[in-house]
């Protein structure tokens, strides 16, 4: 292992280096940033002037690429490690006013294209129907022990693409640290150093580091939208699946299957879809099977539905929602769903059928009348999208999304005491459900409807002390 410690001069380095995570500084260098980041916490980053002349409406983030000579050889970069810096540039991201495409329908459209159509940004750009790329590269996930002292450290290059152009808009590069231990002065120092040392190499802290490093960098990335927000597809696991191993392995659980009755088939499959049990490789062959044997079973139809979803395959979970409907037309759920891909594949006037149809069998679901607020955003009427949130708002008066979107909408409507009203709301009800993303969006687009001394002044400082005070933010 190196001994990365010993390239440090003097103990007053060590105990200054070594002391915790290092504050980092922000650069705009006003040009390229350094191939290397600095390693006194340095956030290098450059905001061009196309940015700012065409900021991007859509950003979709591809996958990393892996530095192939990492700066320690013994901690090799993963794409594991990869797709968990990326998930997290995808949450930091998502609070801003820019749309976003989900990861899993980034991966399914790159699975579709050869290796020479997955480099045409352009082709990207139209095939995910969005104007900007974040490319890049993981150039450290490390993990070090040494005695009382540890290092974890996650480093990256991103650039975001204008995809019709090719052009660069930003580009940042920043490796995220932390020092665990302390300079032992006593047998009692030397006991909490190594108890520090040894906590600091856990999955938690490299999450830590993960997180870190993609907010750092957002930090450097301008906002300069103010747009209505949409409800991910699909729930985003920052973390892999769990490390604990199924009762049976896949091909057990196939063996044991064929000594069931039917029922008792479609009991065990459902239960195991139902439990994620199996991931990945084994989670595709569980619903293949249970497509081929239950196609006639509308819950069947519903689970694959929802795993096509996850998997970014919008056209073809549509099938499988239209085969449930077929089985069972009252499942409000299946509607709502329809409703939701149908605006992913652009079919704005189907999407209002299926969530009008959604709202007249289940009228007590705030879900749906977001949904069909969003909608009706998306198509420029205002008062629709207004009367749609304030019903979801009568059934559940702090929903943070339905706020935040009437206060966009307002603004969209250019009446501004109420988006500052509304954008007041949603900031206090993020805060009350700890989403301190979502917190400081509505923050930031408060402030640009409230200017030096505006009576909403107060309740901005109170806000921004709020999250100021917010436990590692």
């Amino acid at each position: 292992m190196t001994q990365w410690w010993g390239k440090i001069g003097s103990a007053a380095a060590v105990a200054s280096v070594l002391s915790g995570c290092l504050s980092p500084t922000y650069t705009d260098s006003k040009a390229p940033p350094k191939a290397e980041a600095s390693p006194f916490g340095e956030v290098a980053f450059h905001v061009y002037d196309l940015y700012t002349s065409h900021p991007p409406e859509c950003v979709a983030i591809l996958p990393l690429a892996l530095v192939p000579d990492p700066p320690e050889p013994d901690n090799v970069v993963t794409t594991a490690q990869a797709e968990q810096v990326r998930k997290a540039m995808y949450a930091h991201l998502s609070p801003q006013g820019k749309r976003d495409v989900e990861l899993s329908r980034v991966d399914f459209i790159l699975s579709s294209l050869s290796e020479t159509e997955r480099s045409n940004y352009s082709l990207l750009g139209e095939k995910l129907g969005c104007d900007t790329l974040l490319v890049g590269s993981l150039s450290e996930f490390a993990s070090q022990f040494a005695g009382v002292y540890s290092r974890v450290a996650v480093g990256a290059r991103l650039k975001m693409i204008q995809a019709t152009s090719g052009q660069v808009l930003w580009e940042g590069n920043h490796v995220a640290t932390s020092h665990g231990g302390s300079v032992p002065l006593s047998p009692i120092g030397i006991a909490t150093g190594i108890l520090d040392a040894a906590m600091n190499v856990e999955e938690e802290q490299s999450f830590r580091m993960v997180d870190d490093l993609a907010r750092r960098l957002v930090l450097t990335i301008p906002d300069n939208r103010i747009s209505v927000l949409e409800k991910p597809m699909a729930p985003l696991h920052m973390a892999p699946p769990p490390k604990t191993t199924a009762a049976l392995t896949i091909d057990e659980f196939f063996a044991r299957l064929t000594k069931m009755s039917e029922t008792e088939q479609k009991t065990a499959l459902f239960q195991a879809i139902r439990d994620e049990t199996y991931h990945g490789k084994d989670l595709k062959r569980l619903h293949e099977f249970m497509i081929a044997s239950f196609s006639t079973d509308a819950e069947a139809n519903v689970l694959h539905a929802k795993y096509l979803v996850e998997e970014g395959d919008y056209f073809r979970a549509s099938r499988y929602v239209d085969a449930s409907l077929g089985l069972r037309g009252d499942n409000a759920d299946m509607h709502f769903l329809k409703g939701r891909i149908l605006i992913k594949l652009n079919d704005l006037p189907g999407a209002d059928d299926s969530m009008l149809r959604a709202v007249a069998l289940n009228s007590t679901k705030a879900e749906y009348y977001n949904g069909l607020g969003y909608l009706n955003s998306l198509r420029g009427n205002h008062e629709r999208a207004l009367a749609a949130y304030q019903m979801a708002l009568d059934l559940e008066p702090a929903n943070g999304y339905a706020l935040y979107n009437m206060g966009v909408t307002f603004h969209n409507l250019d009446d501004v005491p109420a988006a500052r009203e509304y954008l007041v709301k949603a900031a206090r009800s993020y805060m009350d459900a700890k989403d301190y993303g979502q917190a400081a969006k509505a923050l930031a687009d408060l402030k640009e409807h409230a200017p030096a001394g505006d009576p909403a002044a107060a309740e901005i400082a109170a806000l921004e002390t709020s999250l100021a005070n917010v436990p590692n933010q």
